[in-house]
């Protein structure tokens, strides 16, 4: 029983840590919170759109950031070594 408490707790400190990260997970969490809340409850078709969501933004987020590097690159890199060279 004192094994099972523990593990629980741990559980739920790392829980609240990934709650308060900036990670995709913490947003799917609280919307999906947010989701029970608000309908009392919750099916895997709310699951599965708000996931949809996160997904979607996180390859929209991703295009950017590939186009930032694509562009800034060399910049940034020349940039990195001669703050290094100082």
């Amino acid at each position: 029983m004192g094994i099972q408490t523990l593990d629980e707790e741990k559980a739920l400190s790392r829980f609240q840590g990934l709650v308060k990260s900036e990670h995709w997970l913490a947003t799917y969490i609280k919307d999906l919170l947010s989701a029970h809340d608000l309908s009392a409850g919750i099916d895997f078709g709310t699951a599965e759109q708000l996931l949809t969501a996160e997904k979607d933004q996180f390859e929209k987020d991703l295009a950017i950031a590939r186009r930032m590097l694509r562009v800034y690159g060399r910049q940034v890199a020349g940039e990195a070594y001669a703050a290094t060279a100082d």
